[in-house]
């Protein structure tokens, strides 16, 4: 199925062809993709270059009932949720009623609660936005998910019973020395919010962000009967029966919260990581406040991805039965999201794995100013291919011989060994790679990704991706190689 907003117009022949070419690529690569990872449903929602958003689905709404999935249909977005209220705070901070290093004692210190909660003096605002809190994630508390599961459809839901699963637990680290993705942060932080401006989250959310973007999709997921949700499938059982949840959407709140569709979360990726929400300094904060570990990449309510695209900025989520990723792509000027009404499995695992990037791959080859000849692809690959079987034949240092004047002086020839291995062993020995595409990754540069779909003996279903640079001796070299 498809849909899209309208072009503008003064838009051209030319640029309608080229939205139509583009639904259409996108369309034959979900619908194969549903039906090779056996997915019930999924969507993508994307925006162009030029700020044209529209989107495809594949599917079933509902296998009981056989209702074909449409891409209007909303599912649930899981943990995106927590890039609205990273942003809302941000608002906050631009209006001077929060500041993101002040303590959060000045909001919450008043609670019962409170001094019981691990490094409750020192906590801050940014702390809880990029995950440095030392607290735990509620959501790893075992108690936690026999909670959600038992009798929870038809309640109201209390914020501060899902704080309580960590209160008088040890920290995990002191405050801002470490990095732990806990949903309870974002508890905490949307508390903070309601606090200091006396309104409640949701219509806080609508009313700085939902409403002026005009992102009508999305909707707060705050009870077990939401509008025109398609329904999702736990270990293939659904999680809508008699059109009401079986898990209570109200235990995210903050730590995630809304429904939408596809097209929205592209939209919204668009206008917050292309600058229409925030101001420079604020957006700055919120790409830039990282801590360490795996926070190296995370900052306030945003993860950043190195790509064969660039830099991509986004959030993926999880709600039983419903998985997403939505990423913003600075270099090409198009973002791009995916929803599947269906949680962990390993099919649906390898499809969100890559499906972002791929998606984007048949954006960029259609909107880029340039494109590879098919000499120059064959060439290219076959470029990557040799060195490929260097790195799989254990020649590093042969292999090294053909890397970057800029990896070559990062990494010694002596050095390059060590510098591949801890990817290598992870993924084991290859057993099978498939040429996937090539073409350029950055819109001036003379940088092309040539990309495989690989198998090994640790990794089942892979991807690998060799980044071939253009040097001033006119010589293409390997400039990065990714395995994921």
């Amino acid at each position: 199925m498809l849909s899209a907003c309208a072009a503008p117009a003064k838009a051209q022949a030319a640029d309608d062809e080229k939205l139509a070419r583009i639904l259409r690529k996108v369309q034959s690569k979900l619908d194969e993709a549903r039906i090779a990872s056996k997915l019930p449903g999924a969507t993508v929602g994307f925006t162009l270059p030029d700020g044209r958003s529209a989107s495809v689905s594949t599917g079933l709404a509902d296998v009981k009932t056989n209702t074909p999935l449409k891409p209007s249909d909303r599912l649930l977005a899981g943990s995106i949720g927590k890039t609205f209220v990273a942003a809302a705070a941000l608002l906050l901070v631009e209006d001077g009623t929060l500041k993101l290093d002040e303590r959060v004692e000045r909001w919450l210190g008043g609670e019962k609660w409170f001094a019981r909660l691990p490094n409750s003096k020192e906590i801050t605002l940014r702390m809880l936005l990029n995950h440095s809190s030392g607290i735990r994630n509620h959501v790893d508390e075992g108690g936690f998910m026999r909670a959600i599961l038992k009798n929870s459809a038809a309640r109201n839901i209390a914020y501060e019973e899902l704080v309580a699963y960590v209160l008088d637990k040890k920290p995990l680290f002191a405050a801002g020395r470490g990095y732990n993705y806990a949903d309870t942060n974002y508890i905490l932080a949307g508390m903070v919010i309601e606090r200091a401006t006396g309104r409640r989250l949701y219509e806080l959310i609508a009313e700085r962000i939902l409403k002026p973007l005009k992102l009508e999709r999305t909707i707060p997921s705050n009870s077990v009967v939401l509008p025109e949700v398609a329904n999702g499938y736990l270990e293939g059982k659904p999680v809508i029966v008699g059109g009401r949840f079986t898990v209570n959407p109200q235990w995210e709140w903050a730590g995630g919260g809304f429904a939408s569709t596809a097209e929205d979360l592209a939209r919204w990726a668009r206008a917050l990581y292309g600058g229409e929400v925030l101001r420079r300094k604020s957006l700055e904060e919120m790409l830039g406040s990282t801590s360490v570990g795996e926070g190296a990449v995370y900052g306030l309510g945003v993860e950043t991805v190195n790509t064969k695209w660039g830099k991509a900025y986004g959030h993926d989520g999880e709600f039983p039965g419903y998985l997403s990723d939505m990423r913003y792509f600075p270099k090409h000027g198009i973002s791009v999201a995916v929803m599947v009404n269906s949680d962990v499995a390993e099919g649906v695992n390898r499809f969100l794995s890559s499906a972002v990037e791929e998606f984007a791959q048949l954006i960029i080859e259609e909107t880029a100013a340039r494109t590879l000849a098919e000499a120059d692809k064959a060439r290219l690959r076959e470029l990557a291919e040799g060195w490929l079987k260097l790195v799989d034949a254990g020649r590093y240092e042969e292999s090294w011989e053909g890397v970057s004047a800029e990896l070559k002086a990062k990494y010694a020839r002596e050095r390059w060994r060590a510098a591949l291995q801890p990817f290598l062993s992870k993924v084991g020995k290859i057993k099978a790679r498939s040429f996937k595409s090539a073409g350029y990754s950055e819109p001036d540069a003379e940088v092309v990704a040539v990309a495989f779909e690989s198998a090994f003996t640790k990794l089942r279903a892979g991807s690998e991706t060799v980044m071939l640079k253009l040097e001033a001796d006119g010589r293409w070299r390997v400039a990065s190689y990714t395995i994921h």
